[in-house]
């Protein structure tokens, strides 16, 4: 499962429900954020990598971000 959550332009964080999987979550984002002459796919999610941690692959890439029009999106991925 993966948490979708998004700040907004008053930089309070909301969230905005569990996804089965990374492409549903990019299917909400388009929803509440993309302008309808916009292409639907592309590069879409961004992967934030700091060199001077010591993070496994697992821990880079279960954080997924997308700048979007109306906020920044943040994709976690939940452990279970």
């Amino acid at each position: 499962m993966w948490q979708l959550s998004v700040r907004g332009e008053n930089r309070s964080w909301s969230e905005l429900g569990s996804f089965e999987t990374i492409g549903a979550a990019a299917l909400q984002v388009l929803k509440l954020d993309r302008n309808s002459s916009e292409p639907v796919g592309s590069l879409f999610f961004r992967v934030y990598v700091d060199p001077m941690m010591d993070n496994s692959d697992a821990e880079i890439l279960s954080r997924l971000e997308y700048q979007g029009t109306k906020g920044l999106y943040v994709l976690k991925r939940q452990v279970q």
